[in-house]
């Protein structure tokens, strides 16, 4: 697990969003819980997809890290990986929990999955701001599964993530994470200020939940170039 390879070590990443803010981020810490690859990409069209994908999964890994996003360095996850050298995973996904994926209670204290800090400078403007992202009882979607809402699942885990990775007989899994991200289509300007800075909303039925709140979580979702998966034979 890491950050991008362009980040320096014990240097805030600096970097200017899509929408124009310079961006100074002086922490991004994400919690993963778990990391696997499967042989089978989703049909188009198809049924939407589940928690758990069809198909095989080729490889996994299963403890905890909170990942430092500012650093290139390799960060090993406390336990082994497993996985089969059969043909190459298509999809990736990323569970964002630190327990059962199916418990939507809260616990005590609220783990977080993403806490982040820095500066956004467009013109005139200055922004220092701070974020915490949990994944509970704050994110369950409205009605019950059985009502056909959806499963807190869906929320913990990013899938399909699109890669191509052979597992290798030596080596191991790098899975890279590019925390600018996070702020694809992120307005600064509309944070709600909180003490001496602005925060992003950790609650979706809050009036400070606002399109920066909201972007923020759609992008620690997103497929695209946010988590990267290659093999390293010379691990």
């Amino acid at each position: 697990m890491a950050g991008p390879v362009d980040a320096n070590p014990g240097q805030p990443l600096r970097f200017t969003t899509d929408l124009g803010w310079r961006v100074v981020l002086t922490k991004a810490t994400l919690h993963v819980g778990a990391v696997y690859l499967n042989q089978s990409a989703p049909v188009s069209g198809a049924q939407s997809t589940g928690c758990i994908l069809p198909g095989t999964y080729v490889a996994q890994v299963t403890s905890g890290i909170d990942a430092d996003l500012l650093s290139p360095a390799l960060q090993r996850f406390p336990g082994p990986g497993s996985g089969t050298t059969i043909p190459p995973a298509l999809v990736g996904q990323v569970w964002l929990t630190g327990g059962d994926i199916n418990t939507v209670s809260d616990p005590s204290p609220p783990m977080s999955i993403l806490d982040i800090a820095g500066t956004a400078v467009k013109g005139a403007t200055t922004t220092p701001f701070t974020g915490r992202i949990t994944i509970a009882s704050n994110r369950q979607s409205s009605g019950s599964t059985a009502a056909g809402g959806d499963s807190i699942c869906k929320e913990r885990i990013v899938s399909p993530i699109a890669t191509s990775v052979a597992v290798g007989t030596t080596g191991g899994l790098v899975v890279r994470i590019d925390p600018r991200q996070l702020f694809v289509n992120v307005n600064f300007a509309l944070l709600a200020p909180s003490g001496d800075a602005f925060a992003f909303s950790d609650d979706p039925s809050s009036d400070a939940y606002t399109q920066p709140s909201r972007n923020l979580y759609q992008n620690l979702h997103s497929g695209g170039g946010l988590y990267t998966f290659e093999w390293d034979g010379d691990l």
